[in-house]
């Protein structure tokens, strides 16, 4: 097995397992509100200096979402691998709820 194979394999046991939203081949790891790719990820740790909740982790070899994701969005635009996407069913959650706290 590739290193980059056994990353993915060692990830998967922190996330829900592998994304169904991805049709390209490529596990991605889906937690509440992001996925995060292990193959891509080169584990620069911006996504985790970048979150302004403190939400992400870097913990045995893979990035984690803990609690009081805000889905601000920095560590999807900031990751330079492209290795973290905000789960679409995720934002349009917290999209409704911030338009029915306004109403």
């Amino acid at each position: 097995m590739t290193e980059p194979d056994q990353r993915a394999a060692a990830a998967l046991d922190f996330g829900s397992g592998t994304s169904t939203d991805h049709h390209d081949g490529i596990r991605w790891v889906d937690y509440a509100n992001i996925s995060w790719n292990p193959v891509f990820c080169k584990r620069c740790d911006i996504c985790v200096d970048i979150c302004p909740k403190g939400t992400l982790v870097l913990r045995n070899d893979a990035i984690l979402e803990e609690e009081n994701c805000i889905l601000c969005g920095l560590c999807e635009r900031y990751c330079p691998d492209l290795a973290i996407e905000m789960i679409p069913s995720a934002v349009a959650a917290h999209e409704a709820k911030a338009q029915a706290k306004a109403k």
